[in-house]
């Protein structure tokens, strides 16, 4: 049995983000998350019960309409993770602006080169702007989510259509952070209804494995989807969570770190994007208008 994680190592639920925060860590998790657009569940367990190789972090633009959130999987552990969390959470704080989220991982990948392999990561990155409702996403090598259409009502994987390969005039696309330096991150757009939903998750979800050392797989992420195609989003992070336990035979994920994060796309903050735009950047700095939203 693994001990249980120490209050240190638990990360509190997240309090309503403010405009221009940032949010999360390498703590252990499982709660309900909220920003502008979005809504869902977030679990996050390391596998040796407190804080994991595993990072998360959730943050809003200084308007309070940008929404991003990441998903990171380091090598490495301990100190090697703290700091690799620290860039993170630096650079999403110093582009929480930037409706392109590319960048951030460019300068990213470039500070993580100098620490080496020991801090080779993948990452999955999301920005959605809910007054158009437009959605862009990218990886560094790391595994492809799932996304629900209300319009098709069918689950399907999230991808970009891109590979990892280098041609011989380009630079390496979408490779794992920390690699080579002059790296670059593609990104695919696309316009969510309202309802749509997605799933990500980290290699730890996929590998969780059995007695006879079988892996959980993305055919049963696939079929556990399908299954609770018209259940609520706390029941499928639930179905999620109890469908790797009775898998492992335990709640201790021995094997790896292991986080998901399901969304679902809801309405807009309500009035013209440009009210939120002056009520958050002029009015509330100013101590003149009460935003609880950002």
């Amino acid at each position: 049995m693994l001990p249980e994680p120490s209050k240190a190592d638990v990360e509190p639920s997240p309090p309503r983000i403010q405009c221009a925060e940032v949010w999360g860590g390498n703590h252990t998790v499982h709660t309900p998350v909220a920003l502008p657009g979005l809504r869902g569940m977030l679990f996050s367990r390391g596998c040796t019960g407190g804080r994991g190789g595993d990072l998360h972090y959730l943050s809003m633009c200084g308007s309070g309409l940008l929404s991003r959130v990441c998903i990171a999987d380091v090598v490495g552990h301990g100190d090697e993770v703290a700091g690799v969390g620290r860039e993170i959470h630096a650079l999403l704080r110093r582009h929480t602006n930037w409706p392109d989220h590319r960048r951030m991982l460019r300068h990213l990948n470039r500070s993580l080169v100098e620490r080496g392999l020991k801090a080779l990561t993948t990452a999955a990155v999301l920005t959605y702007y809910p007054p158009s409702q437009r959605l862009s996403f990218s990886y560094a090598g790391h595994p492809p989510g799932w996304y629900y259409s209300t319009e098709s009502r069918a689950w399907c994987r999230l991808t970009n259509d891109r590979s990892s390969d280098k041609d011989d005039d380009g630079p390496i696309t979408d490779c794992p952070l920390a690699v080579v330096p002059d790296a670059e991150f593609s990104r695919a757009k696309l316009r969510p209804n309202l309802g749509d939903r997605l799933l990500l998750i980290t290699d730890g979800v996929l590998e969780a494995m059995d007695s006879e050392n079988r892996h959980f797989g993305a055919e049963r992420v696939a079929r556990l989807l399908v299954d609770h195609r018209d259940s609520e989003m706390e029941e499928i992070a639930d179905a999620l969570l109890g469908s790797l336990t009775e898998h492992v035979g335990s709640d201790d994920f021995w094997h790896d770190d292991l986080s998901f994060l399901l969304l679902e796309f809801t309405p807009a903050p309500p009035g013209p994007a440009l009210w939120h735009v002056v009520r958050n950047r002029v009015l509330r700095p100013l101590g003149l208008a009460s935003a609880p939203n950002g």
